[in-house]
C-alpha cells in the first residue's frame, strides 16, 4: 500500500484560549488509524509543542524570547506526545517520536541514519510522530516551519502522498476561488498567517512544490474536515493538488537533488552538458571552472555553459584537485595528480539532473 504523510499545524491544534484542541486531535488520530487499518503506512508531522507547554504551565508569555520558547517546547513536547500515545493506543497503534533539524536532511550520514530508523519503525509497525527539535534548533539549523519539514520528510521517507492540513480549503486564486490543480505562475490571493503558526499559505505552497518536484503527490486542504485525508489518498479532488513532476526516483538522487546543501559549484562546457543529457558521467575534460572549497564526497552544483544550474552531484575529487585536472582527459589524471584516482569527477549514479 501507500506511504502517507500528514502535517497538522498549530492553527488546527490550538484553541482560542491557547490550549490544545483535544477533541480535534482525537478525531485526527481516528482518521489516521483508519488509514493504517487499510494497510497504509502513515507518518504524522505535528506542531503544537509550544502551545502545549504554554497550556500545561499556564504561562502568560504568549510571545516569549527564544530561550523561553525553547523551554516551553521542551515541556510541551512531553504533553503532546503523551496525548498522541494515549489516543493511538486506543487503536492498538504504537507511536515513535522523531525530533529533527535541517541538518538531519542536509548531512548525508544523518540522513541515512534517519532512513534506517524509519525502516526499523516500519518493521515494528510504529507510527512516526515528527516535529522540529525546537529545544535545540537555532537559526543555522532550524527549518522555520513544519510545512517544509513535512516536504523534506516525505522525500526522505519515499512517501506517495503528502497532506498539508490548513485552515482554508486550499490555495485560492486572485478571485478567491480554490485552485484544484496547481500550476506554476498562477496568480494567488494574499492570505494572513495566524499568531501561533510560523508559516502561512506561502510556506505551504513552497513545501508542496518541493515535494511534488521529488515525486510526492501533495494536497493542501482544509484540516477541519479530516475525511479529506482519506478522500485525497483514494483519488478524489480535495483542496489544491500538486501532481508529481517526475516519476519516483532513487532515494540517493532525491537527497542529492532536493535535500542536500551544495558545498560549491563546477562549471562545464556544452559538450559535457550534452553528455549529461545522455546520462553519461561528468569527466574532467568537460570542466571549465570551480567555485568554492569542497572535499571529495561533498555535493556540488553543476552549472552549464550559459551559467544555469543543470544538476547536482557527489564529487569524487576535492576542489583543489579539480582545479588541477579540469579540461584534461581522464587518462592523464594520474600523471597530473601523482596518484591513482577515479576516472570521473561525478558519476551519473551520484548525480541529479534538472
Amino acid at each position: 500500500m501507500s506511504k502517507v504523510v500528514v502535517k497538522v499545524g498549530s492553527n488546527l491544534l490550538v484553541n482560542e484560549n491557547h490550549t490544545l484542541n483535544k477533541p480535534y486531535i482525537a478525531e485526527l488520530c481516528r482518521k489516521l488509524a483508519e488509514l493504517v487499518s487499510k494497510g497504509h503506512e502513515v507518518a504524522l508531522i505535528t506542531s503544537g509543542a509550544r502551545a502545549a507547554g504554554y497550556s500545561y504551565l499556564r504561562s502568560k508569555q504568549k510571545n516569549p524570547d527564544l530561550y523561553m520558547k525553547q523551554a516551553l517546547c521542551a515541556v510541551g513536547q512531553v504533553q503532546l506526545m503523551k496525548y498522541y500515545e494515549n489516543i493511538f493506543d486506543f487503536y492498538s497503534i504504537k507511536v515513535a517520536q522523531i525530533l529533527l533539524t535541517r541538518d538531519t536532511f542536509t548531512n548525508r550520514k544523518r540522513y541515512l541514519n534517519l532512513r534506517n530508523t524509519l525502516i526499523g519503525l516500519s518493521e515494528i509497525g510504529a507510527l512516526p510522530v515528527v516535529n522540529e527539535n525546537d529545544t535545540v534548533a537555532v537559526e543555522e539549523i532550524t527549518l522555520g516551519d513544519n510545512d517544509m519539514l513535512a516536504a523534506m520528510f516525505s522525500i526522505a521517507w519515499g512517501a506517495d502522498f503528502l497532506v498539508l492540513l490548513s485552515t482554508v480549503d486550499g490555495i485560492l486564486d486572485e478571485h478567491g476561488k480554490v485552485i484544484e490543480r496547481y500550476e506554476n505562475d498562477m496568480k494567488l490571493k494574499k492570505m494572513k498567517k495566524s499568531s501561533w503558526g510560523t508559516g502561512g499559505i506561502e510556506t505551504k505552497l513552497e513545501a508542496a512544490a518541493k515535494a511534488s518536484s521529488a515525486g510526492v503527490k501533495t494536497c493542501i486542504c482544509n484540516g477541519r474536515h479530516v475525511d479529506s485525508i482519506s478522500r485525497f489518498v483514494d483519488g478524489h479532488n480535495v483542496g489544491t493538488v500538486f501532481e508529481p513532476k517526475i516519476d519516483r526516483i532513487q532515494a540517493k538522487k532525491a537527497w542529492i537533488g532536493f535535500l542536500s546543501e551544495p558545498s560549491g559549484k563546477i562549471w562545464i562546457n556544452e559538450g559535457a552538458e550534452d553528455a549529461l543529457k545522455e546520462k553519461k558521467s561528468l569527466l574532467p575534460v568537460g570542466i571549465t571552472g570551480v567555485e568554492g572549497e569542497f572535499e571529495a564526497g561533498d555535493v556540488v552544483e553543476i552549472a552549464g555553459a550559459n551559467g544555469e544550474i543543470v544538476g547536482r552531484g557527489i564529487v569524487n575529487f576535492s576542489s583543489r584537485e579539480i582545479e588541477k585536472i579540469k579540461g584534461i582527459k581522464s587518462s592523464r589524471i594520474k600523471q597530473v595528480l601523482g596518484y591513482d584516482a577515479s576516472k570521473v569527477v561525478v558519476h551519473i549514479d551520484n548525480m541529479w539532473l534538472k
